[in-house]
């Protein structure tokens, strides 16, 4: 009952808004035994194809007579874009965004914070140490994921020396290449999903490391040579960049700049949100993310969540 109001207070509300409302909806790992399965995405989906139109990052400046227009991205180009995203925006005609780190992509890198996770899964039984100040227990995800978020702004040298000490007191080693579960999308599954015409890369840097932790010299060669690679691959010039985490704190005007001239005509925030179409900053671009309540993402991506943002005083980061 709870979210048939909610959907239909959505639906009132994108009736009477006459704002140009430009929607990102945004998605990272999705697995049918994940927190968003593929049942999630079909519906939201749905949903946009019905109520938005939907176009590309590179095609947004053609589409913005709309009065709602909404762009689809992916995080981080994990092998589930193609297993259980690609299928569904096939035959729904939706066109979907990948923001794609190189290191991981092109030459096969770990995430970072995907080895945390694959070091909680192999956690011996009983097993507890601490790690820069870090309480881990074998069997409770709570201490792994305190220790993602603790560092997720340290530089990667100092965040790579606290993961092999992870890895040292836990005796256990990660493979060099990361397993299927954990896996980027090989070349050949983007190449096919780039061919289908509705999908198009958006830069997301090398390392995927947020981008004010980055000194300016790092993140402007990150920002290039990732950008050239992926135009390399793809064979196409990149329209869009996404901050790495993309929370408060995690870009800056200097950061904004250096996006610019890399020659990027607008960027994504993780900040929740939907954006004015013609008045928004284009490198400071808000997002909604697949929540498993439908309803959830009808508020959010119909406006209605910005208000109750606003009512509330609060603005939601740090996906």
């Amino acid at each position: 009952m709870r979210d048939m109001f909610l959907s239909l207070a959505s639906s009132a509300y994108a009736l009477v808004d006459r704002t140009p409302r430009l929607t990102v909806l945004t998605l990272h790992r999705v697995h049918p035994t994940a927190e968003i399965r593929p049942r999630h995405v079909e519906r939201c989906f749905r949903y946009l194809a019905s109520r938005f139109h939907v176009t590309r990052p590179s095609e947004l400046d053609a589409a913005t007579h709309h009065r709602r227009v909404a762009l689809v991205t992916i995080d981080d180009g994990h092998v589930d874009a193609y297993r259980h995203i690609f299928p569904i925006a096939r035959a729904s005609g939706v066109p979907i965004a990948l923001c794609v780190p190189t290191d991981f992509f092109l030459r096969g890198a770990w995430l970072w914070f995907d080895k945390i996770a694959w070091a909680k899964q192999q956690a011996r039984a009983g097993t507890r140490i601490r790690v820069d100040g870090v309480d881990l227990l074998a069997g409770d995800p709570t201490g792994f994921e305190s220790l993602v978020v603790r560092l997720k702004r340290d530089p990667p040298p100092r965040r790579d020396e606290v993961i092999a000490e992870m890895f040292a007191r836990l005796a256990v080693a990660p493979p060099p290449s990361p397993p299927d579960e954990y896996r980027s999308l090989t070349a050949d599954e983007m190449k096919e999903m780039l061919r289908s015409g509705l999908v198009e890369l958006v830069g997301h840097t090398a390392s995927h490391t947020i981008a004010t932790v980055l000194p300016d010299a790092d993140l402007r060669r990150e920002l290039k040579e990732s950008k050239a690679e992926l135009e390399a691959f793809s064979g196409r010039p990149l329209a869009a960049f996404c901050y790495p985490n993309g929370g408060r704190g995690d870009f800056s005007p200097a950061t904004s700049a250096a996006v610019r001239e890399m020659g990027y005509a607008l960027a994504f925030t993780s900040i929740e949100g939907t954006n004015h179409l013609r008045r928004a900053e284009p490198f400071t671009l808000r997002r909604v993310h697949v929540h498993p309540r439908q309803a959830v993402v009808e508020k959010l991506c119909s406006g209605l969540g910005d208000v109750q943002n606003r009512i509330a005083g609060r603005v939601v980061g740090d996906a």
